[in-house]
C-alpha cells in the first residue's frame, strides 16, 4: 500500500467507522431514556478518557495555550452540534440513518474553511475535491428523504 494512503485510513476510514458507531450509541442512549445533558456528560467522560489514553500512548508533551484554546472551543462547537441530535432523536424520535447523512455535511464547512483559512488548495486537486464533494452532496440528500 502507498504511503500516502496510511494518513487517509488512519484518520479518514476509521473515523468514520468510529463515527458511524458513535451514531449507533447515542441513538441507543436515546432508546434507553437518556436525556441530552446526559449524553453529553458521558460523551465528555468518555472524551477525557480517551485524551488520557492517548498522552499516555503518544507521549506527547505539553501545548501552548492558543493550542489547548482552540481545543475547547472546537469541543464546545462539536458537542452543541451532538446536543442538537440528541434532542432531535429524544424529542422527534428522529431516524439515526436519516440524521447522519445531513449532519455530515459538515464537510461542505471544513472543506471551504480549509482551502481559504489553510490555503490547502495549493496542495490539493481542488476539481476533483469540489467534484467528490457534489457527490456525496447529492447522496445525503438522497438519502435524508428515505
Amino acid at each position: 500500500m502507498a504511503s500516502k494512503y496510511i494518513p487517509l485510513i488512519i484518520g479518514g476510514l476509521i473515523p468514520a467507522l468510529l463515527y458511524g458507531l458513535a451514531g449507533v450509541f447515542q441513538k441507543w442512549s436515546a432508546r434507553e431514556g437518556g436525556s441530552v445533558s446526559v449524553y453529553l456528560i458521558g460523551f465528555g467522560v468518555g472524551t477525557v478518557i480517551v485524551g488520557f489514553v492517548y498522552r499516555a500512548v503518544l507521549s506527547d508533551g505539553a501545548s501552548p495555550t492558543t493550542s489547548i484554546g482552540f481545543a475547547v472551543l472546537a469541543g464546545l462547537i462539536f458537542s452543541i452540534g451532538a446536543g442538537l441530535i440528541s434532542f432531535a432523536v429524544i424529542r422527534f424520535d428522529a431516524a439515526i440513518a436519516q440524521l447522519s447523512p445531513l449532519y455530515n455535511l459538515n464537510f461542505l464547512v471544513t472543506l471551504v474553511l480549509g482551502l481559504l483559512i489553510f490555503s490547502e488548495f495549493k496542495d490539493l486537486q481542488v476539481t476533483r475535491l469540489l467534484a467528490g464533494a457534489l457527490v456525496i452532496l447529492v447522496g445525503g440528500w438522497v438519502v435524508s428523504g428515505a
